[in-house]
């Protein structure tokens, strides 16, 4: 089979819904079928996509989306996607990380309906925050696609509800971590309680802020712990700011972005994740199978990979007030981390044995 993966990522390097296409193109090479990739020119420059070519990936570099009048004209339709037509693919799989993709992307619509092969819309994020403003105009589109795959149910029932749309043929497979091991990492030596937040610095949707507003508190002024950030994005200086406006200078450390998964968990105890939205998390499910448990909030697929007190603490809602009762109930139980953090591996090693990229690549075959 012939699978071309466009990929609809506008602003990031690299991200989570990078990730998922990547261990998917990498199972479908590694069984004989030609692939190629349509993303944006940073995509396609990373590291990431540079280990998949020896294996026969093909790149196409596409160009970011300007929304002028010259440019639609001269762009309408969609030049970037000529090679596409040209690897002549037996099915389509648009990588979208929102469901609204679309009307960020206007020409995707007409290059979808000139293609007249089965095409797969793969949704990484639907949000309560993200709501569409032409819920119509995404409806037509939805309905132009073979199938629709989504990474939570909670994301599906969502976008229904916000579509007043039934995605009837859709199907959900939940993310696993690209990270496998034999056992749990060894629990960190640490006495001061290290809590590690692994994700884009991007408060709007990862909810920093939030978090740091609840580690300010007093009743946290006088508790061993320390806090770990890793990640980059566009609210790095404020994160900054905000460490700063806290006084939590001595308590907060910005690592940047660390490739080395397993060194992040080899010193921290704790995965703590306020998120505003979320798909289902790659950052969760790598402390996960690391062993290690999560405090997070009830958004994308969190309840579906995690037990509440189990393997894990969820917060109703990404607020000063709910994040902060869950994370001291979590902060009471700590001397449980390192049991709950075993049965979370478990769970993640469930979910690997699952191999939701070969989940995938069957079911387009299938289609």
């Amino acid at each position: 089979m012939k699978i071309a993966i466009l990929s609809t990522i506008e602003n990031y390097e690299w991200a989570g819904t990078e990730e998922v296409w990547a261990q998917f193109a990498q199972t479908a090479l590694n069984q004989g079928h030609q692939v190629l990739v349509c993303a944006h020119w940073r995509v396609a420059r990373s590291p990431q996509v540079a280990q998949l070519k020896p294996l026969g990936l093909q790149v196409l570099e596409r160009r970011p989306f300007r929304p002028t009048k010259i440019y639609l004209l001269k762009e309408r339709y969609w030049s970037d996607m000529e090679g596409i037509n040209q690897f002549q693919p037996d099915l389509l799989l648009i990588n979208g990380g929102s469901l609204f993709d679309l009307l960020n992307l206007p020409a995707l619509k007409q290059f979808c309906g000139a293609l007249r092969i089965p095409k797969v819309f793969f949704c990484h994020f639907v949000a309560e925050g993200l709501m569409p403003h032409d819920r119509d105009l995404v409806r037509e589109f939805a309905a132009t696609m073979q199938s629709w795959v989504f990474v939570s149910k909670h994301n599906k029932y969502l976008a229904e509800r916000q579509l007043a749309y039934s995605f009837d043929q859709a199907q959900v497979i939940i993310n696993g971590p690209k990270l496998d091991l034999d056992q749990p990492l060894c629990w960190p030596d640490s006495k001061t309680m290290q809590m590690a937040c692994v994700a884009r610095l991007e408060t709007r949707w990862k909810g920093q802020d939030v978090l740091l507003e609840v580690l300010s508190q007093p009743q946290w002024r006088s508790r061993n712990w320390h806090l770990n950030l890793y990640g980059i994005g566009p609210d790095a200086e404020y994160i900054t700011q905000l460490i700063q406006h806290y006084d939590l200078t001595q308590q907060v450390t910005c690592h940047g972005y660390v490739q080395d998964i397993q060194s992040v968990w080899r010193q921290n105890h704790l995965m703590v994740l306020a998120s505003r939205g979320e798909g289902t998390p790659l950052a969760v499910l790598e402390a996960m199978i690391c062993g290690r448990p999560t405090v997070t909030t009830d958004v994308g697929g969190n309840r579906e990979i995690l037990i509440h007190r189990e393997t894990g603490f969820i917060a109703e809602t990404a607020t000063p007030y709910s994040l902060s009762h869950t994370l001291e109930k979590a902060w009471e139980e700590r001397d449980r981390w390192l049991e709950i953090g075993k049965v979370a591996y478990q769970v993640a090693k469930q979910l690997i044995q699952e191999n939701p990229a070969e989940k995938l690549l069957n079911y387009l075959m299938n289609l």
